[in-house]
């Protein structure tokens, strides 16, 4: 793994391969764009030592996780770190309705205030939909367009989606994981769809 990764890394024209280390709590894989690492979850390592996931699935995986770092190590140049960074911001305008109310106690501004925190609390999760959905398609298009074949990643997307648990089967916080998963990525069929059209 750490071999295919070196190669990805190198075809993707990285400064530095990402660091790859094996986690408990990931079930497949994810990345850390600031700190330049790659965790696989023992989920997929199980997967793979079955035979349920081929070397390709393995390498389309990591490709997915590598084009996030592709996009980001433009730094501010990069649509996704800006999109980011609005999002950023987004989230901290949140406290403006209490610092409002905070400076200028009354009837009126305590109304005010409501009324903006209720509309930015309905109007955050489009827009962390709207920002997270497009760093993955772009991940998804950096990987098929420079490290492995489009059908390759979508062959393993769809083997991916084929292993999801259903959601009733699972915990609270296995729940709450999944709404989030919901939330910050497009459904595999869209992602399957993206990578036909490429």
């Amino acid at each position: 793994m750490k071999q295919k990764l070196e190669e990805l890394a190198r075809k993707a024209k990285l400064t530095k391969v990402p660091e790859l280390c094996v986690s408990k709590n990931e079930r497949l894989a994810n990345v850390n764009v600031f700190q330049r690492r790659i965790s696989v979850g023992e989920n997929l390592l199980s997967l793979w030592r079955q035979g349920k996931f081929s070397d390709g699935d393995i390498e389309a995986t990591l490709a997915h996780e590598v084009g996030h770092l592709m996009d980001f190590r433009r730094d501010s140049r990069s649509s996704n770190f800006r999109n980011l960074l609005i999002e950023s911001l987004w989230f901290s305008f949140g406290v403006i309705p209490l610092i409002l109310y905070l400076l200028f106690p009354n009837l009126t501004i305590l109304a005010v205030s409501g009324f903006i925190a209720v509309g930015w609390g309905f109007s955050l999760p489009l827009i962390v939909r709207r920002v997270e959905v497009r760093i993955e398609f772009e991940a998804d298009k950096n990987a098929a367009l420079y490290l492995v074949a489009p059908q390759q990643l979508a062959d393993a997307l769809v083997k991916i989606s084929s292993f999801s648990r259903h959601v009733k089967t699972l915990g609270l916080s296995g729940k709450l994981a999944f709404l989030s998963g919901t939330l910050t990525h497009p459904p595999f069929s869209e992602r399957v769809r993206y990578l036909k059209n490429l």
